[in-house]
């Protein structure tokens, strides 16, 4: 890639011109030279020099667009030219939503491992919204989370199951006894809520709203699934969570309320780069994925 449009790329990124020279191993004056020849050979101004740092201009915005576009490109070109010439990778980068933390994700990770030994592995819990930024920029190679229309230019998806939110509480609730809940029945619990998913929680107070019930009273957020599970054991506490970690929340003691209506439900799937679509460890997760949610029996 063009060594100007880095250097402006840094510039844009860190706001400020010492920390991206820095970033990009150029002295202040150097990277203050290629930022005017930039100006120069596109006829506009792209930075305004204020005393908060480097804010990018009208143009500047428009260029930020065009050379990260150009980075994409790039990046994607050097990925499968890579995936033609080498068979192996030396680390691969999987990012699951809380529909994979009970055994998918984990699962995988062990099977990639087994067969890819020349591999590090990286796996980490995080929502597909946060994450799709480090997947677009390469810092994430595979996405197991929520799918949500049509993807970016150079990203697939395949979609692997159905998630339905469910609601949980502890198998001595009275509730828990229960065949058939009402809405009205919830009104009166409190919630833990996963920490990482701001949507579940809109989620659950839109359900509450459109029922003319008193929104819910949400009194911990909590980083994990199981250390939800765990702290809702042996309290009157109440959550959601997809139907896809139940075994999970029953190790926990906790039981799935039945309700005739989910409160959500959404496609889930991998998300990848095009560009790695020939990697054969990228081929290979795609044919383990299929495996997995077929032997756990996870609903389509």
């Amino acid at each position: 890639m063009d060594r100007n449009l880095k250097a402006f790329l840094a510039v844009a990124r860190e706001g400020n011109l010492t920390a991206a020279a820095e970033k990009i191993g150029l002295s202040q004056p150097a990277l203050t030279k290629t930022i005017r020849r930039l100006e120069l050979e596109f006829g506009s101004q792209i930075f305004h020099r204020t005393t908060r740092g480097m804010e990018l201009t009208v143009a500047g915005r428009k260029l930020l667009e065009r050379a990260r576009a150009i980075e994409t490109h790039h990046r994607h070109a050097r990925e499968e030219i890579r995936a033609l010439g080498k068979g192996s990778v030396e680390m691969f980068t999987i990012a699951a939503g809380m529909s994979y933390q009970m055994a998918i994700a984990p699962d995988l990770v062990k099977r990639l491992s087994l067969e890819f030994p020349q591999t590090r592995f990286t796996l980490d819990y995080n929502l597909a919204d946060t994450t799709f930024p480090q997947l677009l920029e390469g810092r994430v190679d595979l996405l197991l989370g929520i799918l949500r229309g049509e993807p970016p230019e150079g990203i697939e998806t395949r979609q692997l199951f159905n998630v339905e939110m469910c609601v949980y509480c502890c198998s001595d609730d009275p509730l828990a006894q229960s065949d058939s809940i009402a809405a009205r029945d919830l009104s009166d619990h409190r919630w833990i809520v996963y920490k990482r998913d701001g949507t579940v929680v809109e989620r659950l107070k839109t359900y509450f709203r459109d029922r003319r019930l008193r929104s819910p009273e949400i009194v911990m957020e909590v980083e994990t699934l199981a250390a939800s599970f765990r702290i809702i054991s042996g309290t009157s506490y109440f959550t959601l969570a997809p139907v896809q970690v139940e075994a999970m929340a029953k190790a926990a003691g906790l039981k799935k309320l039945l309700f005739e209506d989910p409160f959500w439900r959404f496609p889930s799937g991998a998300c990848f780069r095009r560009s790695t679509s020939e990697f054969p460890i990228l081929a290979r997760s795609l044919d383990l994925l299929s495996q997995l949610v077929d032997e756990q029996g996870t609903p389509v």
